[in-house]
């Protein structure tokens, strides 16, 4: 998370990191409406720690215009998502938050997927071809590095690729629709759209 992605350093990807974790424990955040950094990258992670069931095409194409190129939205998604879920588990438990280590130094290494394609539900452009997983699967597999890091933390937080597969695989506590049944009332609450 805090070494060099495939757009942005190592800084820049912990700074992403950090306006993440304060957005998602902000006492008194800004609205959504509101950019409180002024720099594209940073007000999407904001945004998506924060607001990210107000994020719409409209606000995503203007961030675009304004320079943040859509392989660059992939990536500060996979940082968002690679780092909220354990500063949220230690929040709900009552565990010291996780630190974020120092920044890895180096340029950014530029693996992106060899060639992209718009998705029917997606905003951002996916690795070629289009749609034949599904959109939350998808999603960020315009960086490699991203889509194989959300496989990591979906086998250790939920369960792996091979895994969903199964509709009776347990893990011997919750089974399987029961897993689903957690997981879509947690969306409905959080009023994710997927």
């Amino acid at each position: 998370m805090v070494a060099p992605g495939a757009r942005f350093t190592g800084e820049q990807r912990r700074r992403i990191a950090e306006v993440a974790v304060e957005a998602y424990l902000a006492a008194e955040p800004s609205p959504p409406w509101v950019r409180p950094y002024g720099d594209p990258a940073l007000d999407v992670a904001y945004r998506l720690a924060r607001h990210a069931g107000t994020i719409t095409i409209d606000w995503y194409e203007q961030i675009v215009t304004e320079g943040l190129h859509p392989v660059e939205w992939v990536e500060i998604v996979g940082v968002v998502v690679a780092v909220l879920p354990p500063v949220a588990f230690a929040r709900a438990v009552g565990n010291p938050l996780p630190v974020l280590p120092a920044a890895v130094e180096g340029a950014p290494h530029g693996r992106e997927a060899d060639e992209l394609a718009p998705a029917r539900l997606n905003f951002v452009p996916v690795a070629a071809p289009a749609d034949r997983m599904p959109s939350v699967v998808q999603a960020l597999s315009a960086v490699p590095d991203e889509w194989d890091n959300l496989w990591r933390l979906a086998e250790v937080q939920y369960m792996s690729d091979r895994q969903m597969d199964d509709p009776l695989w347990n893990r011997g506590t919750l089974s399987r629709p029961q897993m689903e049944l957690v997981a879509g009332r947690l969306s409905l609450i959080r009023e994710c759209f997927f």
